[in-house]
């Protein structure tokens, strides 16, 4: 166990592994860096969807179509362009290859339980 590594620490699949037993909480960016959803999912991606808009809290909130209210987190997925992933689940709405990718790994690692999105690219 490393005593360093925690939730605020650079995502590393092996120090994972390591310090934590089926916990999965993390968001892929588009270039498939995976970083953990902290303090939680909607949080982090609604501050990576901010700093891509370059605009604050209330403002997103004003960008998300009535429709997606119900589903709030899919839409912050899409505004921030990330893929948010929990141990037998994620959100992966049009995902890079890059996202898939590191999705893979995360699968490959035993960390991740659920189900690979297609990747639209491959059509």
């Amino acid at each position: 166990m490393d005593n360093d590594y925690n939730l605020h620490s650079a995502f590393d699949i092996e120090k994972h592994k390591q310090n934590f037993i089926n916990y999965l909480e993390v968001l892929i960016d588009e270039d498939g860096t995976i970083m953990y959803a902290v303090p939680s999912h909607q949080e982090k991606a609604a501050a990576l969807a901010c700093k891509r808009f370059n605009i604050n809290r209330v403002q997103l909130q004003n960008l998300c179509p009535v429709a997606w209210h119900g589903d709030y987190m899919t839409w912050l997925c899409i505004a921030a362009r990330v893929v948010a992933v929990w141990n037998y689940r994620c959100v992966a709405v049009d995902p890079t290859p890059k996202q898939i990718g590191a999705l893979r790994k995360l699968k490959m690692a035993g960390l991740y339980k659920g189900s690979i999105p297609h990747d639209s690219a491959e059509n």
